[in-house]
C-alpha cells in the first residue's frame, strides 16, 4: 500500500516512516503563537516505534495552486504520538489490516516551552536575547525590522520558560513572529512590509457559493467574510521614574483619533522601565498601534490552500468595494478530512502595522531575596558615584561573581539627601537583602544586610545586652544595656576627627579620664575658662612651656607654692611688679645674684633691714648716694673702712679712728670743736 492509493485530498505524509497515509489533518496557526498540527495517520505496521516517531522531524506536503501542481509544506517536530484503533474494525482474519495513529506536531520553537530558567542579560536588546536563545536550540530565524529595539541595561529571565521570556520581550517591543514552514524558519518583523504574500497564490476571490462539490485550484474562494469594528482606547500614556535623571518627567502621551478609537478613553501604564522620553514615546506609540490593530478585524471561511498566518492576501470580487484590498491573515484554522479542505481565518487591514497583544505575564518576585555583593577580582569594596553595588543572586548559575554579575544596584539607606544622609557601603562578599520595585525582576533594590556562617556577627550570645555598629577595621560604636554596667564605647581604629560648627557641651556625672599616647594639642579661638571645684594637679614628666601673647594673671585664694628641682629663670620683657599684702620672705640656700641693666629702686614705707651672715659687697660703677630724711646709723661690730682713691678712713671697735689723706680740710660754718685726752699736731 502506498500513500497515493487512498489519498483523495492531495496531502502526503513524507516523513518519518514509509507507506503512511493521512486520514485527517488539522492545523492551528496564529501570529506570535506556536502552530499546532494534529493528524491521524494510517499504516499497515501495527507497531510503529514510539522512539522512532517522538521528537522526529515530520514533513507533510499539501498540493495547491491553480492546477494543484505547487506544494505547500507543513512540518515540525512530533511532540505527541499515540496508537489508536484499526482502520475499519475487525474483519475477516484473512483481510489485511491497517492501523490508526494520532500525531501532534509543533514547530521546533515549541521546545522553548519545555525549558524553564532564571538568568541575567545585560546590555542587549530583545532581538539579541531572542537570537541567542534560538541559537542554543539550532532554530533558523530571519528578521525584517524597521526600528531596532532598544538596548536593555539589565534584563532578567525569572522562573519562566524560554518561550514566555522571549514572547513578553517581543510583545513589549511590538515585534511579531510567524513561520516559513518550507524553509523551517521563524520570521520576525515589526512592519507591514515584513509580511510576505501567501504562496503560491496571494489573491482570493469572494464567492458565497457553498455548493457541496469540492472546490480546489482555480475554484478556491472565500465563502464567508465578516468585518467588525470595536470600541477601543484612543489615548495612551506611559510613565517611568529614572533615578539617574530624577528631575526629568518621563511621562509620554499618545493619541489616535481614528475611529473606532476614542481619545476620551485612556490607558495609563506606569513603571515601564525605560531610560528617556524617546523610549517612552516608542512604547506609547506601540500601545496605540496595538489597540488600533485589534479594533478593526475580519473573520471568515475559505477553501484556499495558500492561506497562512502572518502572510497577506488580496481580496477581489467583494460586493463592498472597501474590502477588495490587501489583508494580513492573523490566524488560520485548517481542517482536512475525507477530501474536504476548509480554512477559518481572521484578518486585519494592512494600513496599520500588526502589534502582538501584550498578553504574556511579566514575572513577579513576591517578597524579598538575598544576594552576594560582587566586584572585580581581588576587590574588597566596589561602588560608583551613587553608592551602588553589583551583586549576584543565588539562583544565577551563569554569573561569575565579578563586576559583570549585574547592573549597578541602588542601596537603601536610612537617610538620603543631596550630599548628606547615611551611606553604609556593602562590601564584596556581603549578603544583602534585595527587593524588587513592583515585583519586577529587572528593578532590584538593596534594602538590607544579613549575616551567615562565613560572615558571623561581631557580638555573640554572651554579649546579648550589647548592640554595635562596627566596621571591618574595628571602628565602632558599642551600646551596652546591661543593668548596672550601661556603657557607650566609641573606637577609632586610627584617626578621629570631630567638627562642631557651633557649641559643644559635655556633662560628666562622675569621673572622666583622658589618655593620650603621644602629643596633645588644643587650639581655642577666643577665651577658655576651666573651673575646678576641688583640687587640680598637673604632672609634666619632661619640659613644660607656656606662651602668653598678651597678659597673664594668676589668682590664688590662699597659699601658692612653687617647687623647682633645678634652675629657675624668670625673663620679663618689660616691667615686673610684685605686690605682697603682708610679709615676703626670700630664702636662698646659696648665692643670690641680681643683675640690673639700669636703675634699682627699693621703697619701704617703714623699716628696711638687710641681714647678711657673712660678707656683703656693694659695687657701684659710678656714684652712690644714701639719703635719709632723719637719722642714719651704720653699726659695724669690728672695723669700718671707707676708702676713696688714696684717702681712707678706718674705724675700729676699740674706738680708734684713722683718717688718711693727701689733704684734709675741716670746715664748719659754725664752731669746730676738737676734744681728746691728748691732741697731737705735727
Amino acid at each position: 500500500m502506498t500513500a497515493l492509493q487512498h489519498n483523495v485530498s492531495d496531502v502526503y505524509w513524507k516523513s518519518p516512516g514509509n507507506d503512511i497515509e493521512i486520514l485527517t489533518l488539522s492545523v492551528q496557526e496564529e501570529i506570535s503563537e506556536l502552530y499546532q498540527i494534529q493528524t491521524q495517520i494510517v499504516s499497515d505496521n501495527p507497531g510503529l516505534a514510539f522512539s522512532d516517531m517522538l521528537y522526529s522531524e515530520a514533513k507533510i506536503e499539501l498540493m495547491c495552486g491553480d492546477e494543484l501542481t505547487d506544494t505547500r509544506y507543513f512540518g515540525g517536530i512530533i511532540t505527541r504520538f499515540g496508537q489508536a484503533r484499526t482502520r475499519f474494525g475487525q474483519h475477516d482474519p484473512s483481510d489485511k489490516k491497517t492501523y490508526v495513529y494520532h500525531v501532534e506536531i509543533h514547530p521546533k520553537l515549541w521546545l522553548l516551552t519545555r525549558q524553564t530558567r532564571s538568568r541575567v542579560y545585560q546590555q542587549v536588546s530583545a532581538e539579541d536575547i531572542t537570537k541567542e536563545i534560538l541559537g542554543e536550540f539550532g532554530i533558523a530565524n530571519r528578521w525584517t525590522l524597521g526600528a531596532s529595539p532598544s538596548i536593555r541595561d539589565y534584563c532578567v529571565q525569572y522562573q519562566e520558560t524560554d518561550f514566555a521570556f522571549i514572547s513578553r520581550l517581543l510583545e513589549e517591543e511590538g515585534i511579531c513572529f510567524f513561520f516559513d514552514q518550507e524553509r523551517g524558519e521563524v520570521l520576525f518583523t515589526n512592519k507591514m512590509s515584513g509580511h510576505p504574500g501567501c504562496k503560491p497564490t496571494a489573491q482570493a476571490r469572494y464567492d458565497e457559493d457553498t455548493s457541496p462539490h469540492m472546490k480546489f485550484g482555480k475554484d478556491e474562494c472565500i465563502t464567508d467574510f465578516t468585518y467588525e469594528q470595536t470600541v477601543s482606547t484612543g489615548c495612551f500614556e506611559v510613565q517611568h521614574y529614572n533615578y539617574e535623571t530624577a528631575q526629568l518627567d518621563l511621562k509620554v502621551k499618545q493619541k489616535d483619533k481614528r475611529k473606532p478609537l476614542y481619545t476620551n478613553l485612556e490607558h495609563y501604564d506606569h513603571t515601564r522601565n525605560y531610560r528617556d522620553s524617546g523610549e517612552g514615546k516608542t512604547y506609547a506609540t506601540l500601545a496605540k498601534e496595538e489597540s488600533a490593530a485589534t479594533a478593526r478585524r475580519a473573520h471568515g471561511s475559505a477553501n484556499c490552500r495558500s492561506f497562512a498566518a502572518g502572510h497577506t492576501i488580496t481580496i477581489t470580487d467583494h460586493f463592498h468595494d472597501d474590502f477588495n484590498a490587501k489583508w494580513l491573515l492573523t490566524s488560520c484554522s485548517i481542517s482536512l478530512e475525507q477530501g474536504q479542505y476548509a480554512c477559518a481565518f481572521t484578518a486585519m487591514p494592512c494600513d496599520i502595522p500588526f502589534r502582538p497583544p501584550r498578553k504574556t505575564p511579566w514575572p513577579r518576585v513576591y517578597g524579598t531575596q538575598t544576594a552576594v555583593v560582587t566586584g572585580p577580582s581581588g576587590s574588597k569594596v566596589y561602588l560608583d558615584q551613587l553608592g551602588r553595588c553589583k551583586l549576584q543572586f543565588h539562583w544565577d548559575r551563569e554569573g561569575q561573581k565579578n563586576d559583570r554579575s549585574s547592573m549597578w544596584v541602588r542601596v537603601s539607606n536610612g537617610y538620603a539627601g543631596p550630599d548628606y544622609g547615611i551611606q553604609w557601603i556593602p562590601r564584596v562578599g556581603h549578603e544583602v537583602i534585595v527587593t524588587f520595585l513592583e515585583g519586577n525582576p529587572d528593578l532590584p533594590l538593596v534594602t538590607g544586610r544579613v549575616y551567615h556562617d562565613a560572615n558571623p556577627p561581631p557580638l555573640g550570645p554572651s554579649n546579648k545586652w550589647q548592640n554595635i555598629i562596627k566596621t571591618i577595621k574595628d571602628n565602632h560604636i558599642m551600646f551596652d544595656d546591661k543593668d548596672g554596667a550601661e556603657l557607650i564605647d566609641v573606637r577609632a581604629h586610627r584617626d578621629m576627627n570631630t567638627l562642631v560648627e557651633a557649641n559643644d557641651t559635655q556633662t560628666v556625672g562622675d569621673n572622666r579620664t583622658i589618655s593620650v599616647g603621644k602629643n596633645h594639642k588644643e587650639t581655642i579661638g577666643k577665651d577658655m575658662i576651666i573651673t575646678v571645684e576641688g583640687n587640680l594637679q598637673e604632672k609634666v614628666v619632661k619640659d613644660y612651656q607656656e606662651t602668653v601673647t598678651e597678659n597673664y594673671k594668676i589668682s590664688v585664694g590662699k597659699k601658692m607654692e612653687t617647687t623647682v628641682g633645678s634652675d629657675y629663670n624668670l625673663n620679663v620683657g618689660k616691667n615686673q611688679t610684685v605686690v605682697i599684702q603682708k610679709d615676703a620672705n626670700l630664702e636662698v640656700k646659696k648665692n643670690l645674684t641680681a643683675t640690673i641693666e639700669k636703675d634699682i629702686s627699693i621703697s619701704g614705707k617703714k623699716n628696711y633691714t638687710m641681714d647678711i651672715k657673712d660678707k656683703a659687697v656693694v659695687s657701684v660703677g659710678k656714684d652712690i648716694t644714701v639719703t635719709g630724711k632723719k637719722k642714719a646709723t651704720i653699726d659695724i661690730a669690728d672695723q669700718l673702712t671707707v676708702k676713696v682713691g688714696s684717702a681712707k678712713m678706718v674705724m675700729k671697735k676699740n674706738g680708734d679712728i684713722q683718717i688718711t689723706g693727701k689733704k684734709i680740710t675741716v670746715k664748719g660754718s659754725g664752731d669746730v670743736v676738737i676734744k681728746g685726752s691728748k691732741i697731737g699736731m705735727n
